[in-house]
């Protein structure tokens, strides 16, 4: 089971807890991204539960983007399905108009990062970890709807690294750009912190927050099937598709890729 739920009390309703536990690195593949798109849209059309946090156990990785081993295991005409199930799953992240919180407890890399700023609060661990947009690192551009939203939160003085560098941060660097909202020196008071925003936000009465939250990414959703279609156009460029293969067979060999 790649996401375990529990379901909690909460102000005026029920909330889910949304444990990931995909692999050793919490990484990402094109059907456990489906499955995480599923329960979000299952949670979305009951209103019962009023909010969501997204959070794991692993005390390593919260999550460390696309999977190398399914992505070289992947025929090259299937690349970009699993590729692109993660600018997929942000519209869905997006779309969720109930509350949406992200425990980073651990490293949260390319897909990981793009989980937690499609977050409506975002909280992590002021420890090891790290968190960053590395996709320009493996070969791959960044989508414009994950820049949008870069551009919702971060500092304007730190576009540039964040998007074009792939700069990963710790908890007080992301903090300090905006990235995150909160930092905590724990996992148990990260929780509280989360606990307590989504209680808060369980008592806004339902309907006005989702239509406020809809508007506020109105922009970002009307353009996200654009977005698909340019990410495509991106994937077809000359040597990228290349440079991603070398760039995870280089992860799994340990050691430095050799872009072209």
């Amino acid at each position: 089971m790649n996401y375990k739920r529990e379901v909690i009390d909460i102000p005026n309703g029920k909330g889910e807890i949304i444990r990931f536990q995909m692999n050793d690195q919490n990484s990402l593949t094109g059907q456990n991204m489906r499955d995480l798109g599923e329960i979000l849209n299952e949670i979305k059309a009951d209103n019962s539960k009023r909010g969501v946090i997204l959070t794991t156990d692993n005390p390593k990785f919260f999550c460390n983007g696309l999977d190398a081993e399914n992505l070289l295991s992947t025929s090259r005409d299937k690349l970009i399905d699993e590729v692109g199930g993660i600018v997929i799953l942000f519209g869905e992240l997006v779309k969720f108009d109930k509350p949406l919180i992200t425990e980073v407890t651990g490293h949260a890399m390319g897909g990981g990062a793009v989980i937690t700023v499609a977050s409506d609060f975002k909280y992590m661990l002021d420890g090891k970890g790290r968190i960053g947009f590395t996709e320009v690192n493996v070969g791959l551009p960044l989508p414009g709807s994950f820049i949008d939203r870069i551009k919702m939160c971060v500092d304007p003085r730190y576009w540039a690294e964040v998007c074009l560098e792939g700069t990963t941060y710790k908890g007080a660097e992301a903090k300090k750009i905006g990235l995150i909202d909160e930092i905590a020196p724990t996992p148990e008071e990260i929780r509280k912190i989360a606990l307590k925003k989504l209680e808060t936000l369980s008592k806004v009465p339902q309907a006005a927050y989702r239509a406020t939250k809809n508007t506020l990414n109105g922009a970002l959703i009307a353009h996200l099937e654009q977005y698909k279609k340019d990410t495509t156009k991106s994937f077809e460029q000359p040597g990228v598709v290349d440079n991603l293969l070398e760039a995870m067979t280089a992860l799994k060999e340990k050691r430095r890729p050799v872009f072209k």
